[in-house]
């Protein structure tokens, strides 16, 4: 199946299962929470191997098991608290730059969180 036959079929999975516009809104924000979850444990994931660092350091290092940064770092935990991934940043030597921005007043709205790949 070609990527436009996919999108094709998602979109009439979406119309058909969330019929009013608060439905389609509320699965919007949460697929985008979970899409900038995915990416900065990617980010994190992408680093920790960068530099060599087993998930068994980590997570010595942040008083856990294993299993528990390998879970997280794969995205399959619930999403942790802004305090545990501080923590990891910085046991891997990185800090996470946020900003709280105003929507933008052209109607284009962003979704209430956005991951952006670090400039090299």
């Amino acid at each position: 199946m070609k990527q436009t036959d996919q999108s094709a079929v998602f979109a009439e999975f979406l119309n058909k299962t969330y019929t009013t516009d608060e439905e389609r809104t509320s699965f919007e924000r949460d697929l985008a929470k979970l899409i900038a979850a995915a990416k900065l444990f990617k980010q994190l994931e992408d680093i920790r191997e960068a530099k060599q660092m087993t998930k068994a350091e980590v997570a010595r290092r942040l008083g856990v098991k294993r299993p528990v940064i390998s879970r997280l770092l794969a995205g399959k935990s619930t999403v942790p608290n802004l305090g545990t991934i501080a923590d990891i940043a910085e046991i891997l030597d990185v800090y996470i730059d946020l900003r709280i921005k105003p929507q933008p007043r052209n109607g284009k709205r962003h979704a209430a969180i956005e991951v952006h790949e670090a400039a090299a």
